[in-house]
């Protein structure tokens, strides 16, 4: 097939790619300028703050020169810089969102700030202002962070839009290679396109009819490295649990020479990379898997973070509360708040509180609608319910029917993030893998509700909410709390 015009899209919706190197290359200078300005940046707005102007100098003792701030400001970019590449957050596979990332950027600035004060120190200046250095460290933080969040965001847009993708080959033909499969037809945004699969054998080939869209079963893993060629895929992700360690090992060896980025899954889904570490003893690698941090004193952090956070949200929202009661109130019968029965933490039952949404009688007419359910396993969902009323409807759509749960929180029923409060009859379906989900206090938020909310299968929902409890920490409830507030604004996967 001949390559589609410059400008616009193949027959089959996608847009035709550059080459390999070339993508590379656009994504890393964005994120190399997009750092750099952030830093300068940073530089220049502490310099204002602590001085009250950009060109204020330094004062070096016993030296007969002079040097501005901004000059110092601009000889930290290379310097940072340097340590953001140092700790490879200028790889194509960077460019995501996540507490992993803001870890990584957190930990190569304040090595930079440590390189500076070196710097500084041998080279006999003393007279750097560390207020100016402590103002500079945090800027940069928060702009380099915000300036990754929007080249993330562009990337994820041209993903979706067919742009900057890369093939990918599934090597494995067992429940972890569907698993595989289903998780990065579900991303698009991460960029990786399955385009085939090899089976574990030929007498074993597992049929993926059931993932919407087909993605042909093309040979065996034994001919792995001819069929990258012929592909021309760019990513291969082996699922380890489908072969024997010499197989593994014969193809990584196969596939030394090829361009393609080899990755072999570790089967630990419910896992955060943050608490993945590779460790050696004795010469043989190791996947170490740190603990989970569930201390009291975190426990207490998470509580005193939900109890002045939800302060706040009463005090600023409270027209927004008012507005949205009088509305309410002014067209349709009924109370203005709606207590349905929740089960929360170990099984325990409370009123979770809700902006009423529905018609009252709206319980009473569940079973009219009951054979039109439209989610999977417990969950019962309905596009087009009846029974809901014209404002309830753009409630639900920006999820603010679900404000009054700010009571929950106070009351300790609930915390601003945790997996979603199931009702009393689909914990009555639940199976023992899914009891594990009622380990956590649920949320007014959570991994389910900026990865598609309703769009979400039971299954899907379980997953995220058990991969939150194995991962949890202050940090992932901050990074969802951002990540919610888009999800929302724009109603993805909303009903």
């Amino acid at each position: 097939m001949q390559p589609a015009p410059s400008g616009t899209a193949t027959p089959d919706g996608s847009w035709p790619q550059a080459p390999r190197r070339q993508r590379r290359i656009a994504v890393v200078t964005a994120l190399v300028a997009c750092d750099a300005l952030a830093i300068l940046l940073a530089g220049l707005a502490a310099t204002w703050i602590r001085f009250g102007a950009v060109n204020a100098p330094v004062s070096f003792e016993n030296t007969t020169f002079t040097v501005s701030f901004w000059q110092v400001a601009a000889v930290l970019v290379p310097l940072w810089v340097f340590f953001l590449a140092i700790a490879r957050l200028y790889d194509i596979d960077s460019v995501t969102w996540g507490i992993s990332v803001a870890g990584r950027v957190t930990r190569s600035l304040s090595l930079g700030v440590v390189a500076l004060i070196l710097v500084t120190y041998l080279a006999k200046l003393p007279g750097l202002s560390r207020g100016w250095t402590l103002l500079t460290w945090i800027a940069a933080v928060v702009l380099v962070l915000g300036g990754r969040a929007v080249v993330a965001l562009v990337v994820a847009w041209a993903r979706q839009s067919g742009r900057l993708l890369q093939k990918t080959l599934i090597v494995g033909s067992n429940a972890e290679a569907a698993d595989i499969l289903r998780i990065l037809r579900a991303d698009p945004g991460g960029g990786l396109v399955p385009v085939a699969c090899l089976a574990s054998s030929q007498a074993e080939r597992l049929a993926l009819d059931f993932i919407a869209g087909d993605i042909p079963v093309v040979g065996s893993a034994r001919e792995v490295a001819a069929v990258v060629e012929r592909l021309g895929a760019e990513v291969v992700v082996i699922a380890s649990t489908a072969f024997e360690h010499d197989v593994v090992a014969r193809m990584i060896a196969e596939l030394r020479t090829s361009d393609a980025d080899v990755h072999i899954s570790s089967g630990l889904f419910e896992v955060l990379t943050s608490r993945v570490i590779i460790t050696e003893l004795a010469g043989v690698p190791l996947i170490t898997v740190k603990g989970i941090s569930l201390s009291k004193g975190n426990v207490l952090a998470k509580r005193f973070f939900d109890l002045v956070s939800s302060a706040i949200v009463v005090v600023v929202g409270l027209p927004i509360w008012l507005a949205i009661a009088a509305a309410i109130k002014l067209t349709s019968k009924g109370p203005i708040l709606y207590t349905q029965e929740r089960v929360g933490r170990d099984g325990k039952k409370f009123g979770m509180y809700k902006f009423r949404s529905m018609y009252a009688d709206a319980e009473a007419r569940l079973s009219e609608v009951v054979g039109t359910n439209e989610a999977s396993g417990p969950l019962f969902k309905m596009k087009s319910d009846p029974r809901v009323t014209p404002v309830g409807k753009w409630l639900r759509k920006f999820s603010l029917d679900e404000i009054p749960q700010i009571i929950n929180v106070v009351r300790g029923e609930m915390s601003l993030v945790g997996p979603r409060p199931p009702l009393p009859r689909e914990v009555a379906l639940y199976s023992t893998h899914d009891w594990r989900r009622l380990e956590a206090v649920p949320g007014m938020t959570g991994l389910w509700q900026v990865s598609g909310r309703s769009a979400l299968t039971f299954d899907e929902m379980v997953r995220l909410d058990l991969f939150y409890i194995e991962n949890w920490s202050v940090g992932l409830d901050l990074t969802l709390i951002f990540r919610t507030i888009p999800a929302v604004l724009f109603a993805r996967g909303a009903y």
